[in-house]
Order: structure tokens, then sequence, then C-alpha cells
């Protein structure tokens, strides 16, 4: 039997792949400079559910009544963390936007999700293979490049008000003193822009590779909630999103319930495990389709 050939060679998979990755330039990175992380990654159910018609329409995929029960559940904990999640989270002046930059802590956050990267891959490359494993790295991955769009799409917004406001690459590298509202590129720029272009081809690798092992309705949602845990907390972590204790426990207790509704709602997307026929009645199908 002839193996299928790569994705990467099929024209509709490389223009579905230019779409999505402008969707995310034109939509999510646009928001992001407006609003909460916290909003935008969960507004990407509308994504999971495009998905499912999708596959069923092009991969042929068989939704049952359980899987669609599944996605109702799915959609509840969405709705769950809308109600409670911060809804502004951006400068609208320079100095914010400075301030917001030097202490956000960004460098540490992501030195920090490199190691536990490494340390995921390294278990992926022993053998330790499983969805969850593939989903979490796709997932920090994915964060990463949110992190860093949301600061440079809310820079560009306002460096066409401001015109002479550092990069922020330059501000977390070099300080206010050292930053400068030049147009050249500097090495800090430089490396933001290698991060930015790793961690699409992380994510998308990863991802693939987890498509290529998983049905798309059992990756999706997995894929999803990680994401939006990962996603959310780095964002409330950067840029200090609460205002306060006690918003900060509500947004916990009713983002905690969105999650477990969405794992929850996840489960009735699995597929049915196949049958493994006893060895007595393989031998008997193996002979008859000798005999035939």
């Amino acid at each position: 039997m002839q193996a299928a050939p790569p994705r990467y060679t099929s024209k509709l998979w490389i223009l579905g792949l230019v779409l999505n990755y402008m969707g995310e330039i034109f939509g999510n990175a646009v928001a992001l400079s407006y609003l909460s992380a916290a909003v935008v990654a969960p507004i990407g159910i509308v994504s999971v559910l495009v998905n499912v018609v999708l596959a069923e329409k092009f991969l042929h995929e068989r939704i049952t009544r359980n899987q669609r029960f599944g996605f109702l559940v799915i959609v509840a904990g969405v709705g769950c963390i809308l109600l409670v999640a911060p809804r502004s989270s951006g400068a609208s002046d320079a100095t914010q936007f400075v301030s917001m930059v030097q202490t956000s802590g960004i460098l540490g956050l992501f030195a920090l999700m490199y190691m536990v990267q490494a340390a995921l891959v390294m278990l992926i490359r022993s053998g330790r293979q499983s969805l969850f494993l593939y989903v979490l790295v796709a997932s920090i991955f994915g964060s990463m490049n949110v992190m860093v769009s949301k600061i440079m799409t809310m820079y560009l917004r306002l460096k066409m008000v401001f015109s002479a406001m550092p990069n922020p690459a330059d501000l977390v590298v070099y300080g206010v003193s050292g930053a400068t509202g030049s147009s050249m590129l500097s090495l800090p720029q430089i490396l933001v822009g290698a991060v930015m272009a790793g961690s699409v081809i992380g994510q998308e690798s990863f991802r693939q590779q987890a498509l290529g092992r998983y049905p798309v309705m059992q990756f999706q949602p997995v894929f999803f909630a990680t994401y939006n845990v990962v996603a959310t907390l780095s964002g409330l972590l950067l840029f200090k999103e609460l205002s306060g204790w006690f918003q900060g426990l509500v947004f916990f207790a009713m983002f905690s319930v969105g999650i477990a509704l969405i794992l929850y709602g996840s489960r009735f997307l699995q597929k049915a495990k196949s049958v493994v026929l006893p060895s007595h009645i393989r031998l008997d199908k193996e002979n008859l389709l000798k005999t035939q």
C-alpha cells in the first residue's frame, strides 16, 4: 500500500495555512492591541466550530449526537471565561506603553517557557508521545507568539501618534535611556523577529505532528483548552490585567469552571475506539480472505 504524500506537498494545505496566518495577523494580532488575551483567545472557539464543519465535509469525519453535545458544553465553558475576562488591556499613550513593557518581565517569562519547551521536546523524542504533550508544546509556542504580537501591534498603533516612541525590543534590553526611536534595525529587534518566526514554525510543526496521529475532533478541543490556559495566564502575568485580589479570585474561579467545561465537553468528541478481535476470529477471517 502506497503511503500518503506529506501535507506540505498539497496546494490546498498550503493555501489553508496561508489563510490561517493571515487571519492571525490581521485579526488576532490587531484585536490583541486593544483587548486582553483572556478575551481574544477564547473567541477562537469559532475556529473549532469551523474545523468541525470542514472535518465532516472534507475529511468525512462523522459527527455524532454526543459530539454535538460536547461542542455545546465547550461553548458554555467559553462563555464562562468571557463573562469575567478583563475587557481592556492596552496602553493609550507612549508613557503607559513604556511603563508596561519595562515592568512586564517578558525576558524572564520567555526564558522559563524555553526551558519548559526543551524538557517537553526531550520527552517526545524519548518516545513518551501523547496528545497532551504535543498540544502543550504547540500551546506554549502559540502563547509566546500572542505575547510578542500583542506588544508589537500595540507599538505600531501608538507609533502612528507618538512618532518618537522607542521600540519595545530596545526598551526591554537597553531600558529607556538606551532605547531610541530610530528606524534602523537593532539586534534586539532582529531577535524579536527570530522569536516570532521560531514560535510560528514550532507551533505549526507540533500541531501538524499531532494532527498526523490524532483525529481533528480529538486534537482541536484539547489544543483549544490548553492554548487558552497558557495564553491567558501569560497575558495576566505580563500585563497585570487584574485590578485586585477580588477580581482575581472571581476570574480564576470562573476561568477554572470554563476550562473544566471545555475539557468535559471534549470527552464527548473522542472517537469510539476500534474493537480488537480475539485471535481465533482474526485467524478465521484471514483464512476466509485467503480462500476467496
